[in-house]
């Protein structure tokens, strides 16, 4: 049986996440999951101008051409649905910051950009809670690969309280 040839992956850089604007190309984006490329060209600018979401966009260096993105908004949770380490001394609400879609286009898959998608909307995050106050980020994963790598890289833990597939990670 012959082998199938290996995948070549065409190594990128990227452009730090920035704010999506009017100028950012949507066209040629396609993460192979069609919940997250559908959201970023059908819904992620109008979210952003409805002020739901704020959507961070990664693009192929020396182009306007997104390659990744990722969305950050704000939210509460009941005190009784975060774990018992943060309900000591807090308020019946919580404020936390939602990570919500995050994807990188097929192309650039595999190189690490996730991880760095990641780690920029942890700094947000954090940065964000000593303006308008936020005890935790949460994120719903779409599938299990996806929440390993919450829990590998950025420490995100289940958070069974909230839903079966949400993760928390707490900003204290």
């Amino acid at each position: 049986m012959p082998n199938k040839p290996a995948r070549k992956t065409q190594t990128l850089e990227l452009t730090a996440p920035e704010k999506l604007n009017e100028l950012h190309i949507l066209d040629h984006f396609d993460s192979g999951e069609p919940s997250i490329t559908d959201y970023l060209h059908k819904q992620a600018r109008k979210a952003q101008a409805a002020k739901q979401a704020v959507v961070y966009v990664s693009c192929e260096k020396g182009t306007l051409n997104v390659v990744a993105y990722y969305t950050l908004s704000s939210g509460s949770v009941a005190r009784s649905s975060v774990p018992k380490s943060l309900q000591r001394n807090t308020p019946s609400v919580h404020p936390v910051t939602l990570l919500g879609r995050m994807g990188v286009t097929l192309v650039a898959q595999g190189q690490g950009f996730s991880i760095d998608l990641l780690q920029d909307a942890i700094e947000r995050a954090i940065l964000a809670s000593e303006t308008v106050g936020s005890s935790a980020i949460i994120v719903h994963p779409l599938n299990d690969r996806l929440a390993s790598l919450y829990s590998k890289y950025a420490g995100f833990k289940p958070c069974p309280e909230l839903s079966p597939i949400t993760m928390i990670l707490p900003l204290r």
